[in-house]
């Protein structure tokens, strides 16, 4: 029999449960419940675990690596940086040690090798756009985390967010989406992307290389569904899964896209900004970089959605 491709499997939430009970140092029964949403083939798998002492955690069963170039060493710079942060004191979901010590496990999936991790659960709501004091909380946070990570060095190879990352991959996949029928539409998104990156070069130069702190770890995926606020109004920042080197200035772009929180009202923003400034006051050049760096963010999005096996699907089969 012919073997099929596979471009993305489930794993059983009860058989996650075993592989957790035999893998980590948890009180039994260890529960498992899905609780991911599907929508691309490369989004992480996300399981709720229950134990018999009534905590919570979070595996995540990592996708399989191919869609965006990851290879375990990634994986293990993540988990080595968030274990790093915490240390600090800073409020993020980290990963648990396996019994072994290891933080990194991985499962003989469908597609290959899937690596999963089991963190810590971050209580309370996502945070809300409306509300000044978490805007401003966050703000401060973020600073934090850059700041910190200035510090912060791993002997792990993790995928580096410059313009080799961010642009040439994406682009090629957009013009293999779109193709000639929207000719005038890609020699746009071509321009600005071009524009974008001599306007970035020129304030904060090519990357790779720390210079005052504008360059570093950063998170790459900031956004409020991933930020957690307990009802002592502590916050938990979760989902980093996009982290590595790049501009701090881009981090920053990346959360107004995610929240589109410059369409907000103007109250909003500026808190957030007030947040981060009070702890790391951003240079003239990264202040004026977050303009060009909310397009290539837009276009580095694009991109990800026009992947192979981007979307798992394109409609539902009835109206839900």
């Amino acid at each position: 029999m012919e073997q099929i491709r596979v471009a993305r499997s489930f794993i059983a939430a009860d058989a996650l449960a075993d592989v957790v009970t035999k893998a980590y140092n948890l009180e039994p029964p260890v529960g498992s419940k899905m609780f991911s949403k599907l929508l691309r083939t490369q989004d992480n798998d996300h399981y709720r675990i229950y134990t018999g002492d009534g905590k919570k955690y979070v595996l995540r069963v990592y996708q399989s690596g191919e869609g965006l170039g990851r290879q375990e060493p990634d994986y293990l710079f993540e988990l080595e940086w968030l274990r790093f942060l915490k240390e600090r004191g800073l409020p993020v979901s980290h990963p648990l040690a396996r019994q072994d010590g290891a933080y990194l496990g991985s499962l003989d999936a469908p597609e290959g090798k899937r690596y999963y991790a089991l963190f810590t659960f971050a209580e309370g709501e996502p945070m809300s756009l409306s509300n000044m004091d978490q805007l401003y909380d966050v703000g401060v946070v973020m600073a934090r985390i850059h700041a910190a990570s200035d510090d912060f060095s791993s002997a792990q190879q993790r995928c580096a967010l410059d313009f080799d990352y961010l642009l040439p991959e994406p682009l090629e996949r957009i013009k293999q989406a779109w193709g000639n029928k929207r000719r005038a539409n890609l020699d746009i998104l071509l321009t600005s992307a071009a524009d974008a990156r001599v306007e970035i070069a020129a304030l904060l130069g090519e990357g790779a290389t720390p210079d005052g702190g504008t360059w570093g770890v950063i998170g790459g995926d900031f956004h409020s569904i991933s930020t957690h606020f307990n009802a002592a109004g502590e916050p938990t920042f979760f989902n980093f899964d996009l982290c590595g080197y790049g501009w701090r200035a881009y981090d920053i772009a990346a959360f107004l896209s995610n929240t589109n929180l410059l369409q907000a009202p103007q109250g909003a923003s500026e808190a957030f900004f007030a947040g981060y400034y009070s702890v790391r006051p951003l240079t003239q050049e990264e202040h004026a970089a977050v303009s060009p760096f909310l397009t290539i963010r837009r276009i580095w999005r694009m991109g990800l959605f026009a992947l192979a096996d981007g979307l798992a699907g394109y409609t539902f089969l009835a109206p839900a």
